[in-house]
């Protein structure tokens, strides 16, 4: 239960107090959209057009049930995607969808009643973006989980998604460790990554023949799940670290995301002489990240239709020079995730049309994989009787996989930046991978987490 609370005048020095981060927060927090939708998502084509409908009544009625219009200024989007069918739309397809059907047309495309108010005016709107997809399809014979297919929704003004990056630096920057734990993105019992343990190998010496011929062959498995698992422990050290290196720059400088504004604390536009000060600051963590070894630079961005081909071809030669020069990611076995850093052309540039071209270039290239645990190298010793029941289970469970989008990223994120005087008129492009949502992580965007663990920190829930 809330208590109703006065807004405090300008003159009581309320707005410089910890209590005006609480009371700001739970303004914040009403102006979330979350919504829930039963039913699978789709892609474009005849079914995506027979799910619009019902689709956009399920996120009206859930709109004006929570009082909320659709947002006419920049938003901040998470979309993730439970699929519970057979060969479902590739990850970049449902996104297209969703983002188009979410679009509440003006008063002259006629619209029933019951299909608004929708989540905002244009796709356009949206500069922060993290898609998620669960192929939850357990198989012939099985039946799916409770939950079902669905689409999960959490929108929000980027505005306010912004400020709660900028309050949560600012709590971990200012002595206030009463409301942290340690540091938003160190390690502690709120980290948002899996735990890896110290960096220790296991021995992948080839061993000396035996003799013994099925003591040799169990040698041989041990090897390479040795090398299986070390292999496995450094991509997620490697991709992990990545990730941290986008949250940094996207919480410590949030203000350089594209139609983001700059104002200080008490959410007024900052001075005039301040400006230069704070874009100098908070252009540094991005420059670091943009000019990263680990981060792919990929060719300009299209201005037209015709240069689009063009386009493509340089993204597959790109991604076939970045794989060639970092032989840990040649065969990922973990998850992916893939963040888009983009400067729009001057023209503009919508965020789901730029998936649509790189993300099949990472899939036919990097070949990431939904679920790559399920070809780690077996240990059982020849006799064991759990060696049967196991390998139906393997079998089983790589029947499943023929009939899902196994070469696939499991999320990818667009991040829009602010132009700026030195960037190209084309605009920039440039892609770092992350651990993606599988067996050990559970991936959410940052604004997201960030949302929810400042809403915890503040109000002690």
């Amino acid at each position: 239960m809330f208590m109703v609370t006065m807004r405090p005048s300008a003159g009581s020095g309320f707005w410089s107090s910890p209590e005006a981060w609480r009371y700001r927060s739970f303004v914040r927090r009403r102006r979330v959209r979350r919504i829930d939708v039963g039913g699978e998502p789709e892609g474009k084509g005849e079914r995506g057009r027979r799910a619009a409908q019902e689709f956009q009544r399920q996120v009206a009625a859930q709109q004006r049930a929570a009082g909320h219009r659709a947002m006419t200024g920049p938003v901040a989007l998470e979309l993730r995607f439970v699929s519970t069918r057979p060969t479902p739309p590739a990850i970049h397809r449902m996104a297209k969808w969703a983002l188009d059907v979410l679009e509440q047309p003006g008063p002259t495309v006629a619209l029933s009643a019951d299909r608004r108010p929708l989540v905002y005016r244009n796709d356009r709107q949206v500069k922060l973006l993290h898609v998620s997809l669960d192929q939850a399809w357990p198989g012939d014979g099985h039946r799916p989980g409770p939950e079902g297919p669905k689409t999960i929704i959490h929108a929000q003004p980027l505005r306010d998604a912004v400020e709660d990056l900028r309050v949560s630096h600012e709590l971990s920057t200012v002595g206030q460790r009463h409301f942290m734990d340690r540091d938003v993105f160190g390690e502690d019992e709120e980290d948002d990554y899996p735990r890896i343990g110290p960096p220790e190998e296991w021995d992948t010496e080839v061993p000396q023949p035996t003799g013994d011929p099925a003591r040799d062959r169990f040698n041989k498995s041990l090897l390479a799940w040795s090398t299986y698992q070390n292999l496995e422990l450094a991509q997620k050290r490697l991709l992990i670290a990545m990730d941290r290196l986008v949250d940094g720059a996207m919480w410590s400088a949030p203000y350089q995301i594209s139609a983001s504004g700059a104002s200080d604390g008490d959410g007024t536009r900052r001075r005039p002489e301040l400006l230069d000060l704070v874009e100098q600051h908070e252009t540094e963590p991005w420059q670091d990240l943009l000019s990263f070894p680990l981060t792919l630079p990929l060719p300009s961005l299209p201005e037209n239709t015709a240069d689009r081909r063009t386009f493509r071809d340089a993204l597959y030669l790109s991604m076939e020079d970045f794989r060639g020069k970092w032989p840990i990611l040649k065969n990922l076995v973990v998850p992916i995730k893939v963040t888009m850093l983009v400067v729009p052309p001057q023209q503009g540039k919508d965020l789901d049309n730029l998936a649509l071209d790189v993300l099949p270039a990472v899939h036919e290239v990097l070949r990431p994989h939904i679920e790559p645990r399920r070809f780690t190298p077996r240990l059982l010793a020849e006799g064991d009787p759990a060696a049967t029941q196991t390998r139906r289970e393997h079998d089983q469970a790589l029947k499943r996989l023929k009939s899902l989008n196994v070469q696939s990223v499991t999320a990818y994120q667009v991040v829009e930046l602010k132009r700026r005087p030195e960037h190209p008129p084309q605009g920039l492009l440039r892609l770092t991978l992350g651990l993606g949502d599988g067996y050990d992580h559970h991936t959410q965007s940052l604004w997201k987490r960030t949302d929810r663990r400042l809403w915890r920190r503040l109000h002690g829930l």
